[in-house]
């Protein structure tokens, strides 16, 4: 009455702080960008350096509550899989059963997030594109 159960792994660095890391890069790369421009008062460079730090700190302030999504939905798929496991130890197949669906919400709840993550992703890198084109 089990199914095989497969362990939920941490991700490694994951895409959390991958993504944080990124757009924190880039907002500091743009951000001395702005200086520099500002120190050889050259206004256009400053403006379209300005328009690059507002988009990344946007994208990163709008991806934070996406991404504790998605870290939380798949800790709870992690803690459901330990209890499915602990239900199946005992042969309670009730609490197994009740864990399973509960998991199956939490993955669909990282799918949901991955989704949303990626229509925010597309939107700044349009914008992005938008920049580099006005600089052209």
């Amino acid at each position: 009455f089990f199914s095989l159960l497969a362990d939920v792994g941490c991700g490694g660095f994951g895409i959390r702080n991958f993504l944080t890391l990124f757009l924190s890069i880039e907002v500091s790369k743009a951000m001395l960008e702005v200086s520099n421009a500002k120190n050889a008062d050259d206004e256009p460079r400053r403006v379209v350096a300005q328009k690059r730090v507002d988009c990344f700190t946007d994208q990163l302030n709008e991806s934070n509550p996406i991404l504790t999504q998605i870290s939380d939905a798949m800790t709870s798929e992690g803690n459901c899989l330990m209890n499915m496991k602990a239900a199946q130890a005992a042969g309670d197949v009730v609490q197994f059963e009740y864990w399973k669906e509960k998991k199956l919400l939490a993955e669909q709840e990282k799918l949901d997030g991955n989704q949303r993550l990626m229509e925010c992703s597309h939107r700044y890198e349009q914008m992005m594109k938008a920049i580099r084109e006005q600089t052209m």
